[in-house]
């Protein structure tokens, strides 16, 4: 499919941690690779968590975000893994001595905006897994965004947190990047408790349309599939966890104004996405 619609910059965060970031960064950027688009993921935690559910272990990993951040000279496909309709920049621990170093630097929580700048024409989406920290990465995910998912879990502490998080956005917002908007919030780890149910009332209560409409509902193979480095196409492609994250896609899509590859969504419905979209190493190799 050929990239003729500006690309979209999507950060995918929450400063509240175990609400489904990195999950929803793997699979959704998958399920959108499934409908067609060129998607590039980049790993902006130190964790390397979304690295290694791609199937990628820390210590293959050679140049990655860290170098990028860094090196004002290095080209952005220098520290890209090319895979089959997704890529991937990866992240180690290094990463977390480059925050550090960001202190010091002069417009730090810009270099990473730049660096992806040069990557628009490249890819038709760009998905960010941001750390759960307020702190000199989030601020240079959050500059680099478009627009932001926003993670939250249907537990009695869902909500926690989430005007600070307002708060920061609107900093950003009206200071380095003021077109940084919310594209959703988005609950996960739903089920059919009556704390799930109002948690998701509260959410609607608050933030109306930019609810989501899809939730990821529990599922024990969206947990599995990580520590196997797959995504949940390539560990489950039927199980509740690929369709939830597939009907994500789909509106994410539709609120982006993505185009569709209708050869592609056609090969998901008939055969399933990991038959009719085959990677490799999870997506990434």
């Amino acid at each position: 499919m050929e990239n003729n619609m500006p690309c979209q910059i999507i950060a995918i965060t929450n400063q509240k941690g175990g609400v489904g970031k990195t999950t929803t960064t793997i699979n959704l950027s998958q399920a959108l690779a499934l409908r067609g688009s060129k998607v590039l993921v980049v790993d902006v935690d130190p964790q390397g968590n979304t690295t290694q559910g791609f199937g990628i272990p820390p210590t293959s990993v050679g140049k990655s975000l860290s170098d990028l951040i860094l090196d004002r000279e290095l080209p952005a496909e220098a520290v890209i893994y090319e895979g089959d309709g997704i890529s991937l920049i990866p992240a180690t621990r290094r990463l977390s001595q480059v925050e550090r170093e960001l202190v010091g630097m002069t417009n730090s929580e810009l270099r990473l905006a730049r660096k992806l700048s040069t990557l628009r024409e490249t890819f038709s989406v760009i998905v960010l897994d941001v750390p759960p920290t307020f702190g000199p990465l989030m601020n240079s995910a959050l500059n680099a965004a478009d627009s932001l998912i926003v993670p939250l879990d249907s537990s009695y502490f869902g909500m926690t947190g989430i005007k600070d998080m307002l708060t920061e956005i609107e900093e950003i917002r009206l200071g380095t990047n003021p077109k940084l908007e919310i594209l959703g919030f988005l609950l996960t780890m739903s089920d059919q408790t009556r704390m799930a149910g109002e948690v998701c009332d509260e959410l609607v209560a608050s933030f109306g349309e930019k609810v989501f409409s899809a939730k990821i509902r529990r599922n024990v193979k969206l947990k599995e599939a990580p520590a196997l480095g797959k995504t949940i196409f390539h560990h489950a492609p039927t199980s509740h966890g690929a369709e939830d994250y597939l009907a994500l896609a789909e509106e994410v899509s539709f609120r982006l104004n993505l185009p569709e590859d209708l050869q592609a969504a056609q090969g998901i419905s008939q055969h399933g996405p990991e038959e009719a979209h085959p990677m490799i190493a999870g997506g990434v190799q």
